[in-house]
C-alpha cells in the first residue's frame, strides 16, 4: 500500500462524506427543480450540465478539507492527478482486465448482436471492435463525462487511503462502494433513463451491488498505480464508456432479463478485480 503523505487520526471521514453529498445532492436537486423537474437525462443540454457539476462534488470536498489541513496536504492530494509515472502495471490494470472480463461474459453467457447493431459486420468483428473502442472513448469519457475527474479526486483521491489507514483493502472497498452507489441517489431517482428504464426499487440494490464490485477493481488499480489517479481516472472513463453497451438488450440478443445487465456488469469488475488480487503474475 502507497505510504500515507499526511498523518491523519483514525476516525472515519464523515465530514468529508458529508461535504461531498451536500455538494453534488444540491447542485442536482436545485438544477433539477429550475430545469422543471425532467424525467430523462436526454431532455436537454441543460441536464447534461447540472449532472457534470454536480459529480465534481466528491473532488471538491476533498480540496476544500485538504487545504483545511494546511498547503503540502493539499498539494499531495493535488500531486495525485499527475502523477502519470506510477508503472506500466498499473495502466494495463486499468485498461485491460474490465473489458476483457465484459467481453468474455457476453461471450459465455450468449449475448448476440442484435442485427441493427452490427451495422452489416460480421458478429466476430462486432465483438473485435467495440471493446477495444471503449478502451479509447476512456479518454473522452474521462474528461468530457460527468464522473471520473471530479469523483476520483474525492472517492480515491481522499477517501480512501483514509479508510486503509485504519482498515484493511477489502474493508475500505467495501465501504467506499456504499458510500459510492448511494451518492448517486437523486440522479437515479429523478431520471429513468439512468437506471435504463428499471424501476427505482428494483434498480437500487442491483446498482449497489455493482458499484461495490467495482469498488474492489479501482481500490486494487489504485494499489497497484501507487497512490495514482492518472489510471484511476481512465479506468472510471472506461467504466462510463462500457455501461450504456454491456449486456444493453438494445445492443444485444439474449435469453437473460434486463434486469440482469446489472449483476453481470458486477461480476465482470469483481472478475477483473481477482485478475489484479495480490500474488497475481
Amino acid at each position: 500500500m502507497p505510504e500515507a503523505e499526511t498523518d491523519h487520526p483514525e476516525t472515519f471521514p464523515w465530514a468529508f462524506v458529508g461535504l461531498a453529498y451536500a455538494i453534488s445532492w444540491t447542485i442536482w436537486i436545485a438544477g433539477w427543480f429550475a430545469l422543471g423537474k425532467p424525467g430523462r437525462l436526454t431532455e436537454g443540454a441543460a441536464i447534461f450540465a447540472v449532472i457534470l457539476a454536480g459529480s465534481f462534488g466528491p473532488g471538491l470536498a476533498a480540496a476544500i478539507l485538504t487545504l483545511r489541513g494546511g498547503r503540502d496536504e493539499f498539494l499531495a492530494w493535488a500531486r495525485a492527478f499527475v502523477k502519470f509515472r506510477c508503472g506500466w502495471r498499473a495502466y494495463a490494470a486499468a485498461l485491460l482486465p474490465f473489458p476483457l472480463a465484459v467481453l468474455l461474459l457476453t461471450v459465455l453467457l450468449g449475448y448476440e448482436p442484435l442485427i441493427d447493431a452490427l451495422g452489416g459486420q460480421p458478429a466476430w468483428a462486432f465483438y473485435a471492435t467495440i471493446f477495444p473502442a471503449a478502451i479509447l472513448n476512456g479518454i473522452v469519457a474521462a474528461v468530457m463525462g460527468a464522473g471520473p475527474i471530479g469523483e476520483e479526486g474525492g472517492w480515491r483521491g481522499y477517501l480512501l487511503p483514509r479508510l486503509l489507514e485504519s482498515g484493511g483493502e477489502l474493508r475500505a472497498s467495501l465501504i467506499i462502494g456504499v458510500i459510492w452507489a448511494l451518492w448517486h441517489l437523486p440522479p437515479m431517482a429523478m431520471f429513468s433513463d439512468w437506471r435504463d428504464g428499471i424501476p427505482f426499487w428494483t434498480y437500487l440494490p442491483l446498482y449497489v451491488v455493482s458499484v461495490i464490485a467495482l469498488s474492489f477493481l479501482f481500490t486494487r488499480v489504485w494499489l497497484i498505480g501507487r497512490g495514482s489517479l492518472v489510471p484511476i481516472i481512465w479506468l472510471h472513463g472506461i467504466v462510463n464508456a462500457i455501461g450504456p453497451m454491456a449486456f444493453n438488450t438494445r445492443v444485444w440478443a439474449s435469453p437473460w432479463p434486463h434486469e440482469a445487465a446489472v449483476l453481470f456488469f458486477a461480476a465482470a469488475g469483481l472478475i477483473a478485480a481477482a485478475s489484479l488480487a495480490k500474488g497475481s503474475k
